[in-house]
């Protein structure tokens, strides 16, 4: 083992961690199907809301970091892209258009 008097602050603190480390493999989170995440988002929680989020996950079965993007996604999804149902839906080959918000849906 490595004299810790050698090393720098930094090697002492993550040699400390790396002892009570579980190896192991978790599924990588993504966006989309196929798509893997690249950015990160860091969220300043209290104590007790950040175990309520881990203890939510756990139960889902997914991380928590999982989670918080669905919830994000989901939000997302419900202020920017149309809400209108199907009825209110022009449909050409080439697009698709909501009649009531005037949005281009595809195409």
């Amino acid at each position: 083992m490595t004299d810790f008097n050698e090393m720098d602050n930094l090697e002492v603190a993550m040699s400390k961690v790396s002892e009570n480390l579980i190896m192991g493999r978790k599924r990588a989170g993504t966006g989309q199907k196929g798509e893997p995440t690249q950015k990160q988002v860091i969220i300043r929680a209290t104590e007790r809301d950040h175990e309520r989020w881990k203890q939510t996950a756990e139960i889902k079965g997914i991380s928590l970091a999982e989670m918080v993007r669905e919830l994000c996604n989901k939000a997302a999804s419900e202020a920017l892209d149309c809400q209108h149902p199907m009825d209110k839906r022009k449909s050409y080959p080439w697009a698709e258009i909501c009649t009531k918000c005037n949005v281009r849906l595809r195409g």
